[in-house]
């Protein structure tokens, strides 16, 4: 069937634009470009009226060169000052409580500073994803609500896709449950739409054919938000058929796929007997890291220490995908030798390796008859690391591995935080390419950490 281009029928009203203090701008400015000229002014002022007679040229020059230097260093520390000042007074109040309640379009801020209030963040990020929903008419599907995988896209009037449609539907239930504005039963109305004749969903790259790791995104997605249940328990057996072993050949030895099939099951279908077999087959994929003392971690496949060709090596991102999956099964299933030993193992894995750098996988799927399915998938490696260090605290009887833990975990969180800007996460330097799912991961470890943190007064 040939895809046709759905019709735009409809824009979301658009919010106001993002606004920065000027204050912070000036003063930063002032910091770079002052000190030096004034230094240099007075440099050239003293050596112009000092005496000849002083000492000789060396010591004029000395002399002038000295108050020179005292000068920028004293400028420079002055507008630092200013600089503090207006840092610590916070940003100006949004007009009509821009916590974003009701009000058309509150006032989006700019990056984030040290000490930011979490909501301003918060209804920066919530007005972004609103004006990036996309509302049109598909002449196959029916009408459309929803986002696809970029912000950008979104504000171009691109198509709604099944993965950014379930992140969007999660951040509208993370950020916006009383904000009628997301229209959640459209949203969900929507990912029905956009099932596959075989009954799942797959990434737009790919060649038609349902894909787990999809198919478990948008059922945790949909299940959040109150799917009809025989409905559900349909599509949850679609998603068992894919996970059978050999439906998915290249699949079922990723630690992606099957950290994602967990996470989407327990979700959707806490019973599925499927469940106790993928917390199997993942602890049986961990690996042991000689350098770190044989320690349990994951990399891209589940291969184990035992690969065909050479041993798989390991992976930050793909080690917390696998702690965290381990520990939510846990808490559902309850708890099991094994897999408890590797996801302990594999939480101080983390700690001692401390590494937050972005990852880029590549995952082929071959099929006779067919083109080969190729999906790049970006890995936001702090978010996930942060996640799944707060899943699987250490213990209190080893100090020493939670005060390394909570000093990794602080990490994490901080690096999350510096990759968005005014509640919108941006991959890497490109800031033309902002990813739904990448703002969705960001605010759920702000959130998941400020709750972690609080306690009673």
């Amino acid at each position: 069937m040939a895809l046709r281009r759905p019709v735009l029928t409809r824009r979301p009203p658009a919010a106001q634009a993002p606004a920065d203090g000027a204050s912070p701008m000036l003063s930063r400015r002032l910091a770079r470009y002052v000190p030096v000229p004034a230094a240099y002014a007075v440099f050239q002022s003293l050596l112009g009226v000092l005496p000849a007679s002083l000492s000789g040229d060396a010591a004029r020059y000395a002399l002038a060169g000295t108050a020179g230097v005292a000068t920028g260093l004293l400028v420079w520390l002055a507008v630092q000052l200013r600089r503090g000042r207006d840092e610590a007074a916070g940003p100006p109040p949004a007009a009509d409580g821009a916590a974003g309640a009701g009000a058309a379009g509150p006032v989006i801020p700019g990056p984030a500073r040290p000490g930011e209030p979490f909501p301003r963040l918060a209804a920066g990020a919530r007005e972004a994803v609103l004006r990036a929903r996309s509302v049109c008419d598909d002449p196959a599907l029916g009408p459309l609500t929803g986002w696809p995988h970029f912000l950008e896209e979104g504000e171009a009037g691109h198509p709604p896709t099944a993965i950014g449609t379930a992140y969007g539907l999660h951040l509208a239930l993370a950020l916006g449950p009383d904000d009628g504005r997301f229209d959640q039963p459209a949203l969900v109305e929507t990912l029905w739409r956009l099932r596959l004749p075989d009954g799942g969903w797959a990434a737009r790259t790919g060649t038609g054919v349902s894909r787990p790791e999809v198919t478990a995104l948008v059922l945790g997605a949909l299940s959040r938000a109150g799917a009809h249940r025989p409905r559900l328990d349909e599509a949850v057996e679609v998603l068992e058929g894919l996970l059978a072993p050999g439906a998915d050949p290249e699949g079922e030895d990723r630690t992606y796929v099957i950290g994602a099939a967990i996470r989407g099951l327990l979700r959707a279908a806490p019973g599925s007997p499927l469940l106790p077999e993928l917390r199997d087959r993942l602890t049986r994929g961990a690996l042991r890291d000689p350098a770190r003392d044989g320690l349990a971690c994951w990399g891209y496949s589940l291969e184990g220490d035992a690969g065909p060709l050479r041993p798989d090596r390991p992976s930050p991102v793909h080690t917390a995908q696998a702690v965290l999956a381990l520990a939510r099964a846990t808490a559902v299933l309850g708890p099991e030798r094994r897999s408890r030993q590797a996801m302990e193992q594999g939480r101080e894995w983390l700690v001692r390796h401390g590494e937050f750098a972005h990852q880029t996988e590549h995952l082929r799927r071959f099929a006779a008859g067919r083109p080969t399915d190729h999906t790049f998938v970006r890995h936001f490696t702090a978010g996930w690391v942060a996640r799944a260090l707060m899943a699987v605290p250490a213990p209190p009887e080893d100090p020493a591995l939670r005060r390394a833990a909570e000093a990794c975990l602080r990490s994490a969180v901080a690096r999350v935080r510096v990759e968005q800007r005014g509640g919108v996460w941006e991959w890497g330097d490109d800031r033309e390419h902002r990813p739904i799912w990448m703002t969705y991961q960001g605010i759920s470890v702000l959130i998941a950490h400020a709750h972690r943190s609080y306690t009673t007064p």
